[in-house]
């Protein structure tokens, strides 16, 4: 545990997952016999949750004195949400993290999940019929989330107050107010302390990588919602303790925005140049395996994980390219193609 703030508490916890193997859990610890806040819940991992059982004992926090700002509905970020509000704490979410049960890129949300999951995979290009092993490689995700009784894979239904930018948070001597981070999900929310400069950032900006603007649903403008986040991030809060849920503190946040922006672009005109150069329409995953070089099975589980994560980050590259007239976007039975104009 180190503390980064005066009275803010970070918290590393480890998954042993290949797809996410770490996260940083913020602790603000609130005055005597207040409420304390917690940022973002873990992953639903029982190592994880001991862990967390160690932390607040050892700051003296109970769990009826506790608030849990979740930042967005990734599992990562939300597992052991409903374990904690079993036990007495309160959850604040952003109700627009719900507008979807399922995405290829993750697993199980539980409430309609099941009927979703076939359409979205569909939508995508992954079926029984044209992509048999890719379709079983998600369906033994579902049977491993099944045989762990809702550990690990996960994210059980759980009850939240509804969060929104502008909603004011105030825990020992900080005052936070929640602010939109829109792009890596729809309604992604972070917190902002103007007095003290303090950014709990989630999963915006994170050193190192490009985090994933992932969606596998049409119309809704993520990529260029992010772009617009990130320049705004950029010039806005270049002061503060940047606070990520992954790699660490951001110091240079300006370098690292454009590293992010400039990734996606040169993604996004690879793309572009691949439909071009395509002799017929493609599936997204079909433009995904072209763009990053994959096989059209993958050789292992980590691989599968990397094909998720692309699919999810292609798709954002072709709404983006078809929002700037760059793709054609039609829809058969179901399923996108993508092609030149």
């Amino acid at each position: 545990m180190i503390e980064r703030a005066p009275g803010i508490f970070e918290v590393e916890l480890h998954s042993g997952q290949l797809s996410i193997s770490e996260i940083k859990i913020f602790i603000v610890k609130g005055t005597e016999g207040g409420r304390s806040l917690m940022v973002d819940a873990g992953f639903r991992n029982k190592d994880c949750l001991r862990v967390m059982e160690g932390v607040l004992e050892e700051l003296g926090i109970r769990y009826d004195q506790l608030d849990i700002f979740l930042t967005h509905k990734h599992h990562d970020h939300c597992g052991l949400a409903s374990v904690y509000a079993e036990r007495g704490a309160r959850l604040f979410l952003n109700r627009l993290e719900d507008r979807h049960c399922y995405d290829c890129l993750y697993y199980s949300h539980s409430h309609g999940a099941a009927e979703d999951q076939p359409q979205v995979l569909r939508s995508v290009g992954v079926t029984p019929q044209d992509t048999p092993e890719v379709w079983e490689m998600f369906m033994e995700i579902n049977r491993r989330a099944e045989g762990e009784k809702g550990w690990e894979f996960d994210i059980p239904g759980f009850y939240y107050t509804p969060a929104s930018a502008g909603d004011v948070f105030c825990y020992g001597n900080y005052r936070f107010e929640a602010v939109e981070l829109s792009g890596h999900t729809y309604g992604q929310l972070g917190l902002y302390d103007a007095d003290q400069k303090v950014l709990f950032i989630a999963d915006q900006v994170i050193n190192g990588i490009v985090p994933i603007v992932g969606t596998s649903y049409p119309d809704e403008g993520l990529l260029a919602r992010y772009f617009k986040s990130l320049e705004y991030i950029k010039h806005h809060y270049a002061d503060c303790l940047v606070l990520p849920a992954h790699n660490g503190p951001v110091t240079d946040l300006a370098g690292t925005v454009n590293r992010i922006v400039f990734s996606y672009l040169d993604k996004a005109d690879m793309i572009r140049s691949i439909l071009v150069h395509g002799r017929r329409a493609m599936t997204t995953q079909e433009v995904a395996r072209l763009a990053y070089g994959m096989e059209r099975v993958p050789a292992d589980q980590a691989q599968f994980i990397k094909l998720k994560m692309v699919i999810s980050k292609t798709f954002s590259c072709l709404e983006y390219l078809y929002e700037e007239d760059f793709a054609l976007r039609t829809e058969r039975d179901g399923v996108f193609y993508w092609e030149a104009p």
